[in-house]
């Protein structure tokens, strides 16, 4: 009898706790069956299993029935923002990919990568922040590349940084 009332316990707990999600998470609700019978003290319950649709489990719609998510925008966060504060972005990728280069700079020593694909980072930093710290750490990212044509490439695209960064 101790059994079967844990049971029916545990199986109200559970109801409630599916209900209230299915409440708040705007989904459908499960299915309530009849409450279990409580036996009469002093009788022995049902030596049968409790049915299977007892529990019923919140099912994932299709997605033809889920409805489409609102437009959410990006934390906001402010330009030049370090781990963990929010920024604004909106739907300017641009945005984004020049605040991650900007974080990424900082901490480039840290990068893993071959010289050629170390030197096309700050390449691309260069093009996206314009920023004259970068020449430096660039050039000795170019001079440590092996290929003598992808070293020149690299150096003449420097040189020519400098010249518009200079007008």
């Amino acid at each position: 009898m101790n059994q079967n009332r844990k049971d029916n316990d545990l199986q109200r707990a559970i109801d409630e706790i599916t209900q209230k999600g299915g409440q708040q998470g705007g989904g459908p609700k499960p299915a309530q069956g009849p409450a279990p019978s409580q036996p009469a003290a002093g009788m022995m319950p049902p030596a049968t299993p409790a049915p299977n649709n007892t529990m019923k489990l919140p099912s994932m719609p299709s997605p033809a029935q889920v409805a489409p998510a609102p437009q959410m925008a990006m934390p906001s966060m402010p330009m030049g923002g370090g781990f963990g504060r929010p920024m604004s972005y909106g739907a300017d990728i641009s945005k984004v990919k020049e605040a991650a280069l900007k974080e990424l700079f900082p901490i480039m020593d840290r990068v893993e990568v071959e010289p050629e694909k170390r030197f096309l980072l700050y390449q691309e930093m260069l093009n996206t922040m314009r920023d004259k710290a970068v020449i430096a750490p660039a050039y000795e990212a170019a001079r440590q590349i092996r290929d003598d044509k992808v070293r020149a490439d690299s150096l003449l695209y420097l040189i020519n940084s400098i010249d518009e960064m200079s007008l």
